[in-house]
């Protein structure tokens, strides 16, 4: 029987991809870099989790170190800033919540991103969702390694006291859902606007979060 939903990543709760693609492109101008992301590089750029890893591959790895960090920085009070100007959930979200509350289900966002940028998504999100209705909220102060890895899903587990056939896992990308299916956990994939499939994934994946019916779960 299963007791818990957890939703993992920023992209399963409010789509911001395009956010981020601009914050990219105004750090890069902003350091007087002359090149821009268009939504098709960015695309591809995507299949590979990692904002840094990604402008280390910028024009064959001619960013150093330093550029690569200030850049990043700069990307990321950029983005805080759109995100504070408000956005909205994703279709199916505040619906999903709701419905897990009413059936007494454990709720957890799996995320290993900062505390600060949660705080953020918190403010942007305040109008939809109210986050004291998750059990738990991880961030990468609670593990040492990124998804792909498990570890976040396995601390999720054990703090919620559950086991892996207990709990459903909604994940916004495959690197992300590989995480949650290593440590056993049954994860639907709820892709954002600029995620690139293929044939069998749109197959094989549920793709619209409001069609996750929990009850069938219960």
């Amino acid at each position: 029987m299963k007791k818990a939903l957890l939703l993992g990543s920023i992209g399963v709760l409010a789509e911001t991809s395009e956010l981020q693609r601009l914050a990219y492109n105004q750090a890069l101008m902003e350091n007087n870099i002359d090149y821009r992301w268009n939504v098709g590089t960015y695309c591809e750029l995507l299949k590979e989790p990692g904002g840094k890893k990604r402008l280390s591959m910028f024009d064959g790895g001619k960013l150093s170190t330093e550029q690569i960090q200030k850049i990043h920085n700069d990307k990321q009070q950029i983005f805080e800033g759109l995100i504070k100007s408000g956005i909205e959930p994703r279709p199916g979200c505040q619906e999903t919540i709701k419905q897990c509350k009413e059936l007494g289900w454990k709720l957890g966002f799996i995320t290993t991103t900062t505390t600060k940028t949660i705080d953020i998504l918190k403010e942007g999100l305040s109008n939809f969702i109210n986050f004291d209705d998750f059990d738990l909220i991880t961030s990468d102060e609670r593990v040492k390694l990124q998804k792909p890895n498990p570890e976040v899903y396995e601390y999720a587990l054990t703090e919620l006291s559950i086991s892996a056939s207990e709990a459903i896992a909604i994940e916004d990308t495959r690197t992300n859902k590989f995480a949650a299916s290593q440590c056993g956990i049954e994860c639907y994939l709820y892709p954002g606007e600029y995620a690139t499939l293929d044939y069998n994934d749109m197959i094989a994946e549920s793709f619209m979060l409001e069609k996750l019916n929990l009850s069938e779960h219960f």
